[in-house]
């Protein structure tokens, strides 16, 4: 045991355990020769010592000795530190840990400590600063899971510290957004950011079925129509038409979907919200409606025949 730990168990007055804990995680020299073992060996066995040693203290002094252990060496004492907060969460308050971590600015122990307690949790802000602290440490996989997975976060605080992290991969937010129903602030975020790429990810990779409200918000910033066709040709999932119609109907852009429409037909859609769309939009341009009205009746007449 190093001369630090020695001292540690025979000192009471704070003042003395805050001098001698910011060394304890570091080894004497003399320990190496006299036990010759690894050095990974010696350092578990002595952090499992000091972290055992915090139960001997109040709330008070536990937390005066990690900001000193943080403030005279924040790389030697980071990891026991970590191991500290995870052990004593339910006493020492996430609340107060995480203020500790922030005022070093160290994301990377908020990360580590909060991702040992975050699934054990409902604390919104539990949930809300892990996902800040995974976003600032690179790790988006982490962000994406609990993004994904997480029932308990604010999805409008989350949505807002996305957009403003500015990540390079957006399926965080997408996800986000889609989960609960921020569609059209997503396409807006995007489109105003040149980030039309997630746009396709989102309606190929990840909802087909928005696809409706992404054309919607498309129109609402004025995306070129070139764009907005190629993107509704590109998505294969399913989705509900009729929304779809409604969405370009509303905005009198009706004519936009008509080869897209069409394609459907040529490919045996039987779907009657398409041809009801064709039919409006055949004789609000008076092209050649009565044929279409009668070609389509027929197509309807086979619809019924395959439900009856």
């Amino acid at each position: 045991m190093t001369t630090s730990l020695k001292a540690l168990e025979h000192y009471e007055d704070l003042a003395d355990i805050k001098r001698a804990i910011v060394h304890a995680s570091g080894i004497d020299t003399e320990v190496y020769t006299l036990l010759a073992i690894s050095v990974c060996i010696l350092l578990f066995f002595f952090f499992q010592w000091l972290v055992n040693y915090f139960s001997r203290l109040t709330t008070e002094q536990s937390l005066a000795c990690m900001y000193e252990m943080l403030r005279v060496n924040i790389r030697q004492n980071l990891q026991v530190v970590i191991q500290i907060a995870t052990k004593y969460s339910d006493i020492l308050g996430p609340v107060k840990l995480i203020e500790m971590f922030e005022s070093f600015k160290s994301f990377e122990g908020l990360y580590y400590y909060l991702g040992s307690i975050v699934n054990l949790t409902e604390d919104p802000e539990v949930h809300f600063k892990y996902i800040q602290a995974a976003s600032r440490t690179g790790q988006i996989r982490e962000v994406e899971r609990i993004c994904r997975e997480s029932n308990y976060y604010n999805p409008e605080k989350v949505k807002n510290f996305l957009k403003e992290a500015k990540l390079q991969d957006q399926l965080p937010l997408i996800i986000v957004c889609d989960r609960f129903d921020f569609v059209h602030d997503l396409v807006l975020y995007l489109y105003q950011n040149a980030l039309t790429k997630f746009i396709e990810v989102y309606v190929q990779r990840v909802n087909s079925v928005r696809t409706p409200q992404v054309i919607g918000g498309l129109l609402d910033v004025d995306c070129e129509e070139a764009t907005i066709k190629s993107l509704l040709a590109s998505v294969t999932g399913n989705f509900p038409i009729d929304e779809l119609v409604a969405e370009v109907e509303q905005r009198n852009r009706l004519k936009l979907i008509l080869p897209w429409l069409e394609a459907r037909v040529q490919s045996g859609s039987q779907d009657p919200a398409v041809y009801n769309a064709l039919a409006k939009i055949y004789i609000d341009s008076n092209n050649n409606p009565e044929a279409f009205l009668k070609d389509n009746h027929v197509s309807c007449r086979k619809l019924r025949g395959r439900k009856s």
